[in-house]
């Protein structure tokens, strides 16, 4: 992975540690934060996968 991807990861990383952290204040339980936290690691893999192949990153 270039550097790119490293800033793709970094960015989306900290997106999703920003949204947990807000549900987490509003009361969210332990459980659905896990379920929530796959699904975003899914999603930016997905993300990630789709830019570099339309893209031609590597």
């Amino acid at each position: 992975m270039i550097g790119g991807g490293w800033v793709w990861a970094a960015l989306m990383g900290a997106l999703a540690i920003a949204y947990l952290t807000g549900m987490r204040r509003d009361g969210m339980t332990g459980g659905k934060m896990v379920r929530i936290a796959l699904i975003w690691v899914a999603i930016i893999v997905v993300a990630y996968i789709l830019v570099s192949w339309l893209t031609g990153m590597d």
